[in-house]
């Protein structure tokens, strides 16, 4: 693959994790109760994307903490007891038009290389 396709595809990646994280940012459960160690939306405020491999691979973060220095996004995520999760659904929701959006993204790029 040409340097034009594989800056197409990161580019692309880079749209669908930004894509993932706003789908996140809307499914992520805003706190309610009277835990005064945890500010209600700082988990939501907290998503964020983490490039990694020079733009070939992302992360999508939340890494709220309590007051106390406690991390609790991957208590919201994965806790059966708390069972809300976002993350995960986040990335589902938007897999397939991530994979569309990347193989057209190269396509166009190979065709512009003349392949």
């Amino acid at each position: 693959m040409g340097k034009g396709a594989m800056d197409a595809a990161k580019r692309a990646l880079a749209e669908g994790a930004e894509a993932v994280k706003t789908e996140a940012k809307s499914r992520c459960p805003v706190y309610r109760g009277r835990d005064k160690r945890v500010v209600p939306g700082a988990l939501r405020d907290s998503i964020h994307c983490v490039k990694r491999g020079g733009g070939t691979s992302w992360r999508i973060v939340a890494d709220a903490k309590a007051q106390d220095g406690t991390a609790y996004g991957k208590l919201v995520e994965f806790s059966p007891k708390i069972n809300q999760p976002f993350l995960y659904p986040a990335l589902d929701a938007e897999r397939d038009a991530i994979k569309k959006n990347i193989v057209e993204a190269v396509k166009a790029a190979l065709r512009r290389e003349g392949r």
